[in-house]
């Protein structure tokens, strides 16, 4: 019986002494622990997360991820509209952050999940469009140039005259985005992206359909990258992030930043409002966010992730390649660069909508 009543008062002493340590003694700050959830589902870009990444994290983490793309960003809202549940994961670019957020298409983040946050470059932390990353994870950060097979094109001017010289007729592809024709067009005609008039905004669209009967197509990331490397574009308005598999193909193409200015662009990872598996989407924000991760990643997708710690473990090759193609080196055509915010005026939302009638 004593023997009973010396375990009874064991278990209770070590049971008060877990219970005084847990609540009483400073804890440190630890990494999340694995998510209970065992799938995740993710909507992005083609060849935009290196699988090297994803079979990793599935080791790890012993969470399946279903990874569905998209051929334009187009298609993001109708689907989230149409399947909310569908997704935990969506890459979207800067401009619909701000829209989704309007809509509240979005889940707030738990900062408290991605301890490695901490590791976003400054630009990225303080953007204009989710200011303190509340709703999503900066991505990659790129623009819109201008790529020239130079082995064919001798006279480039380093303007945005040549996407509509005639002499390339059926040797030009552009992007398969209307605003980012209409934006061409503005940024050609030197008007302002957020507040043109409507004036400007007519000659614009009329200028943009003239390119119609010139280009060969109104082609995706993965397909102009494809025409370009078989040579049957010569030249492209294309991001800066499909460049460097481009040139690795193709020596021939080289990439400039207009001197007209460029469009900045940045893309993140957001959680949808509705997202089934939002634990599983935080472990995996942070450890993309690991500076090795970030590193890997970058260098298999070709693109600079916004991750400041990951310098070191990338390899001087592929830093130097890559050198300017985040941001434009030449700081008159940085300082005329704009973020596209057009999504909030009517009247560029309708010219959108109309030009994308004309290119389908």
């Amino acid at each position: 019986m004593k023997k009973i009543l010396l375990i009874i008062f064991l278990i209770f002493v070590l049971g008060f002494s877990i219970f005084l340590i847990k609540n009483f003694f400073p804890k440190e700050s630890q990494p999340p622990l694995p998510s209970k959830e065992e799938e995740l589902f993710i909507f992005n870009w083609e060849d935009y997360i290196s699988q090297e990444v994803i079979d990793s994290f599935e080791k790890e983490f012993k969470i399946k991820i279903h990874l569905d793309t998209f051929e334009s960003s187009d298609e993001i809202l109708p689907m989230l509209q149409s399947e909310p549940e569908k997704y935990d994961l969506i890459v979207i670019e800067d401009d619909l952050v701000s829209q989704f957020k309007k809509l509240k298409l979005l889940s707030p983040l738990d900062h408290s999940k991605i301890p490695n946050l901490k590791n976003l470059k400054e630009k990225a932390k303080n953007n204009s469009y989710d200011p303190g990353n509340l709703y999503c994870v900066p991505y990659v950060s790129g623009f819109t140039g201008i790529a020239i097979n130079e082995k064919y094109v001798k006279d480039f001017d380093g303007t945005r005259k040549i996407l509509w010289d005639e002499k390339y007729k059926g040797k030009i592809s552009l992007p398969n985005l209307p605003e980012e024709i209409l934006i061409n067009a503005l940024f050609y005609l030197g008007y302002p992206l957020e507040n043109p008039t409507e004036d400007q905004l007519k000659e614009a669209l009329e200028l943009a359909l003239k390119q119609k009967s010139l280009v060969i197509g109104y082609d995706d990331p993965v397909r102009q990258r494809e025409l370009m490397i078989n040579e049957e574009a010569w030249i492209a308005l294309i991001y800066s992030t499909e460049i460097l598999p481009i040139q690795e193909s193709n020596p021939d193409i080289k990439f400039f930043a207009p001197n007209e200015g460029v469009l900045l662009w940045a893309d993140n990872f957001c959680i949808p409002k509705n997202a089934r598996h939002k634990e599983a989407a935080h472990l995996f924000l942070n450890y993309l966010l690991e500076p090795k991760i970030s590193a890997k990643n970058s260098e298999d997708i070709g693109a600079l992730m916004s991750n400041e710690k990951m310098i070191d473990f990338l390899s001087p090759e592929f830093k130097e390649k890559t050198q300017g193609l985040d941001f434009p080196l030449d700081r008159e055509i940085l300082f005329k660069s704009q973020y596209f915010t057009g999504y909030q005026n009517l009247e560029v939302v309708k010219k959108i909508n109309e030009l994308a009638k004309e290119i389908q």
